[in-house]
């Protein structure tokens, strides 16, 4: 029997950016531990703090699937905001963030993680079956 790829998982989200210089620039600054103080300042305040608030609880549950599913599951995490988020919103027909698309077919808009979670655990339960 082959053996099935990794199950996947696409969160489209309103998430925190980072701005990076060039790979040169970046080797200069890292010694000093200016670039990192001045990321952290921006991904401290590139979301307002109740979108901020969503994205942890976001990361908090993406850490804890991976903890309990491991390389069972990839989760590519997609910035609503971006041109890529725009494509997959368009594709999906997504009009409300965030969104859990569970292996390209199932859609869970909002914030309803014990959802998302019960289709990951249902996908995962489907595939050991075949």
């Amino acid at each position: 029997m082959e053996r099935q790829g990794p199950l996947t998982v696409e969160l489209l989200a309103y998430a925190p950016v980072a701005f990076f210089h060039c790979q040169h620039c970046e080797l200069v600054w890292q010694p000093s531990g200016v670039g990192k103080s001045l990321r952290q300042e921006q991904l401290a305040s590139s979301l307002p703090e109740d979108l901020r608030a969503e994205y942890q609880q976001i990361s908090d549950w993406v850490r804890e699937m991976i903890a309990r599913y491991g390389d069972r599951i990839e989760f590519r995490i997609i910035d609503a905001a971006s041109i890529e988020g725009w494509f997959k919103a368009v594709r999906y027909g997504i009009h409300k963030f965030p969104a859990v698309i569970v292996d390209h077919k199932e859609k869970i808009r909002g914030l309803d993680l014990d959802r998302a979670a019960a289709s990951i655990r249902e996908r995962l339960a489907e595939r050991s079956l075949t």
